[in-house]
């Protein structure tokens, strides 16, 4: 795993006890780096995140990670958070650590102490949008490095002062190999007639996920089209869904799938894919669905419009929209050419925009440009340069 010569970098993780999105872009990440060019090193807090990347043959580490000053972080422990900053420090001592990556905003809270201190460059990866709040507290305006997974994810920090220099958006990129060839249709398992147009979501259970305007698009799409509906996903909406489901007269049409590690199956089987979100920072499954050659039908929210060409990869509908969203479904349930030519078109743009080897590339070469920069230059009067967003804040109020 490791050779002579290779760029040390220090990857932190913050997350729950699973792998899910961000769990899995970083694990992603951490196979495709060319040993030759980075030597990764791994400080996370769940146990499963450090038993993937173990496995992987990764030097890991675990800790109990707390941020503070946001909804719903703990009361602040100066000792705890000193500790979370000299343990960070050792690790970069013991490793030589050349750059530090955030992977969320959390880490860069206790990581920009260590990076100021060592004069180390810190790189933040942002999966998601943050409230001005979390902004402010989690310390993101004095990351060296700031890479988004989409323009939208970036919009609000350049807005706070930030410059667009120092922030710039590297798209997911997909494990291609994970979504395989067309599995054995399973329609018959599930008792969907050979014939029946289906519609696929795959995704968390959440509110934010818009499964519910989802259930009412379907109920409301014209009685020749009666698609069925595959869910794919778990989280704390399913009973309520189910409930809807039931109320608005489809549960014969509708499929709760449950989570499911490997969605490719489901990508093949299906004719058009559906995400009717309130607010998503990329949309993984568009992505995964056009390298399928799937059309989708999803809500012009956040990234959502960086990932999906409307009219030309699927068809983008206001959120909270049943009535738009199910006339899109409609348009493309009736129409077999048109979901094959979005379908095509979204495959070959998944290939050039969303490939594990382009993200990693770019990763790559972001760490060595990092790497270049002057050391006496990132210590702590960087702290002080890059005030502005704080003074501004502070003056406004």
């Amino acid at each position: 795993m490791e050779r002579e010569g290779a760029l040390p970098v220090l990857f932190t993780h913050f997350g729950d006890q699973w792998i899910r999105g961000s769990e899995m872009l970083l694990l992603d990440l951490l196979a495709n780096l060319d040993p030759a060019r980075v030597r990764a090193v791994v400080w996370c807090n769940g146990t499963a995140m450090a038993e993937a990347c173990r496995r992987a043959g990764f030097t890991t580490y675990v800790t109990a990670f707390t941020y503070y000053f946001d909804a719903p972080s703990p009361r602040f422990s100066f000792s705890n958070y000193r500790a979370l900053v000299r343990e960070g420090m050792a690790l970069c001592r013991a490793h030589d650590i050349r750059v530090l990556h955030a992977n969320s905003a959390a880490p860069t809270q206790w990581l920009l102490p260590v990076a100021r201190t060592l004069r180390l460059p810190l790189l933040t990866h942002l999966h998601i949008d943050y409230l001005r709040r979390s902004r402010f507290a989690l310390l993101l305006h004095q990351s060296d490095s700031i890479i988004g997974v989409s323009r939208h994810v970036l919009e609000t920090l350049i807005a706070d002062g930030v410059p667009p220099a120092r922030a710039r958006v590297i798209y997911n990129g997909i494990d291609f190999s994970r979504l395989g060839p067309p599995a054995a249709d399973f329609r018959p398992e599930l008792g969907i007639p050979p014939e029946a147009v289906v519609i696929a979501a795959v995704g968390s259970l959440i509110r934010r996920k818009g499964y519910d305007v989802l259930l009412r698009a379907i109920a409301l799409m014209p009685a020749d089209c009666a698609p069925f509906l595959l869910i794919a996903g778990d989280g704390p909406e399913q009973g309520a869904l189910e409930a809807l489901a039931g109320e608005l007269g489809i549960a014969g049409r509708v499929r709760f799938l449950g989570f499911r590690d490997r969605v490719g199956a489901i990508y093949h089987a299906c004719d058009i894919v559906a995400l009717a979100s309130r607010g998503d920072s990329f949309g993984l499954a568009l992505a995964e669905a056009g390298y399928c050659g799937r059309p989708v039908v999803a809500t012009r929210v956040g990234g959502i419009p960086e990932v999906v060409v409307d009219g030309e990869t699927g068809l983008l509908v206001p959120p909270d929209d049943a009535d738009a969203l199910a006339t899109a479904l409609a348009r493309l349930t009736r129409d077999a050419r048109l979901r094959e030519q979005l379908g095509l078109a979204a495959r070959t743009r998944v290939e050039q925009c969303f490939s594990v080897a382009r993200m990693t590339a770019s990763f790559q070469d972001e760490y060595e440009r990092l790497a270049r920069q002057p050391r006496e230059g990132l210590g702590w009067t960087q702290v002080a340069r890059r005030s502005w967003p704080y003074v501004r804040l502070l003056w406004r109020h």
